[in-house]
């Protein structure tokens, strides 16, 4: 049985592979459009997988797995505080306590509203991925600096050492005190990019203590950022968390943040295969009309396979099998085309801005290459072209001695 089918396959792959079907007619087209087909699908792929993986990692490095924030009042007592979280799940590993506000940010002649988060940059280090996002300075800075997005940076005109002044309302829904108004100048010591266009253009970081020296707070905090084993069992915990804490607090996950998005890409993804997959599908039809006209040329061929026994059934695995060569040939020439679009995407995009972030909330994409990516796009494209090429191999198969023979 082994050695029939090395036959098969060999018998198969020399009706195929000679310099009349490589070099002439319609078949090198119709294998370069199998070729660029995959190649799309591998790249659009890549893409929209990597659209995804940079929004959920830009997630978690600027605002952690999980945010736990107190309604209406601020948090007093911060040991209290954290031990009731940490005895709510084991999985938690880290929990870290940040403030923030609405302020406004003035320089060089412009004004703008910004958010104002306040942390302890050294125990938010071991939550947050902020290092990583650095593009100019250190947020391991003096006291009276801060560290600013780079759309912000950009709009502004803002370098390393440039003063801004931050200007915040201590009428606060926490407080019941008259509006008054407080600002304070403050050195740029770092510029970020968070991996999010609203935070590069809104988003400012500061110590603790000066937030708190800001805004008045004393010794007292907005909420915690939490840290768990699995980023993935996010949305899971934080229900369990919310349901232990009550409706005192309000907690908040990667996914759900951005929870219409996730899955508009997800929709997005499927919608988008098909309809390159598309190209795949013409070009494997084109393929079985070229397999049509080998087929025409190979009449004497088969007629002399039957006169020496070859029975209808053998025939016709003979040149599905070259619909099966074509499509793995195909694949891999797509992959490695894919590999290089994908490739090219990522160059195009460091020199030009390709995605608007203002629409699509990122302005860069870190390409992701996906072994399931590429396992559907094997499968669809080889079903695709076998499919295609049953129709002239069950015609090639019926054909009668007498009839090849009769053939020029």
């Amino acid at each position: 049985m082994f050695r029939d089918l090395k036959f098969k396959f060999w018998l198969s792959g020399r009706l195929l592979f000679n310099k009349q079907i490589l070099f002439g007619g319609s078949a090198p087209l119709s294998f370069l459009g199998l070729v660029l087909g995959v190649a799309a699908l591998v790249a659009s792929m890549s893409v929209m997988r990597g659209f995804e993986s940079s929004l959920k990692q830009a997630m978690i490095d600027v605002t952690s797995d999980i945010q736990i924030i107190k309604k209406g009042k601020l948090i007093e007592s911060w040991d209290e505080f954290s031990a009731e979280i940490q005895k709510i799940d084991p999985s938690i590993q880290k929990i870290a306590k940040f403030a923030y506000t609405e302020a406004v940010i003035a320089s060089k002649g412009k004004v703008s509203g910004v958010l104002i988060q306040g942390f302890d940059f050294e125990q938010v280090g071991e939550i947050l991925n902020l290092n990583s996002r650095v593009r100019e300075g250190s947020l391991n800075s003096a006291p009276g600096t801060v560290a600013i997005g780079q759309g912000l940076a950009k709009r502004y005109s803002l370098k390393l050492g440039d003063e801004v002044y931050l200007a915040v309302s201590l009428a606060t829904p926490f407080e019941d005190d008259n509006f008054k108004r407080q600002a304070q100048a403050f050195k740029i010591a770092a510029i970020l990019d968070f991996g999010k266009n609203d935070w590069n253009e809104r988003l400012v970081l500061s110590q603790l203590p000066d937030f708190q020296g800001l805004t008045q707070i004393g010794d007292r905090y907005t909420g915690a950022f939490v840290k768990i084993a699995d980023s993935e069992k996010a949305p899971e915990l934080s229900h369990k968390i919310e349901n232990e804490l009550g409706s005192r607090y309000a907690v908040l996950n990667w996914y759900e943040v951005n929870k219409n998005l996730f899955k508009a890409v997800k929709y997005e993804s499927v919608v988008i295969f098909f309809v390159v997959f598309l190209i795949v599908v013409v070009a494997a039809f084109n393929i079985s009309s070229t397999l049509y006209v080998l087929i025409r040329q190979r009449y004497q061929d088969i007629a002399i396979l039957k006169a020496l026994g070859s029975t209808q059934r053998n025939i016709q695995i003979i040149f599905v099998m070259q619909g099966l060569f074509v499509a793995c040939l195909g694949c891999l020439c797509g992959f490695f085309v894919g590999y290089l679009l994908s490739q090219g995407f990522m160059f195009l995009q460091s020199q030009y801005t390709l995605i608007s972030g203002s629409v699509y909330k990122i302005d860069r994409i870190d390409i992701r290459l996906s072994w399931i990516d590429f396992f559907f796009i094997f499968i669809a494209t080889t079903t695709a072209c076998l499919l295609a090429t049953y129709p002239p191999a069950r015609k090639g198969s019926r054909l009668t001695v007498v009839e090849g023979l009769r053939e020029d």
